[in-house]
């Protein structure tokens, strides 16, 4: 076999490999690409948020602290920005008997079940250059409700040794 045959061959084999390589590739990322749902529901979720109230589900006159940052009567009225593109949001709390002020964060909304279209939300705090600033602490949520000027999260956190539902209430701002 010629020097020419040879190259001939070790080149075909090489773009064989490379198109094997580039399939893997393609895979790999459509695996880890979002659903046609998840994407919808972070396009609505995109942008500017009042919250308006925060309500639990229970009666009586609860005293909780969100986030581990302040009582949840900080919390409302606050503005919450969420940008899909990144990833990324802030919100700022206005209530002037509280420490004010624009906390940074990095946030998900994953499908949990395609058939319910439940979704959980998650949420970790980040400094001005989107490192994680608690490493191991996160806060997740259930997306209850979402549509273009609504969306209702809930979290769920231990009281008196049972689940206890704390419902963040959302309205969209005007742009």
């Amino acid at each position: 076999m010629g020097d020419l045959a040879y190259y001939s061959m070790l080149h075909h084999k090489i773009l064989i490999m490379k198109n094997v390589v580039l399939m893997i590739c393609i895979v790999f990322l459509a695996s880890c690409s979002l659903s046609k749902t998840e994407r919808e529901a972070r396009n609505t979720i995109d942008g500017t948020w009042v919250l308006n109230k925060v309500t639990y589900e229970s009666s009586g006159n609860f005293q909780a602290k969100l986030f581990n940052d302040a009582s949840a009567s900080c919390f409302e009225l606050s503005k919450w920005f969420f940008r899909s593109n990144n990833s990324t949001g802030y919100y700022d709390i206005v209530n002037t008997n509280c420490s004010t002020g624009v906390r940074n964060f990095r946030w998900a909304a994953n499908e949990v079940n395609e058939s319910t279209g439940n979704f959980n939300f998650t949420m970790k705090f980040v400094d001005d250059k989107n490192r994680d600033i608690q490493e191991d602490v996160g806060y997740r949520m259930d997306l209850k409700y979402l549509d273009a000027n609504t969306m209702t999260l809930t979290q769920t956190v231990n009281f008196e040794g049972k689940p206890f539902k704390i419902n963040l209430n959302f309205a969209r701002l005007a742009q």
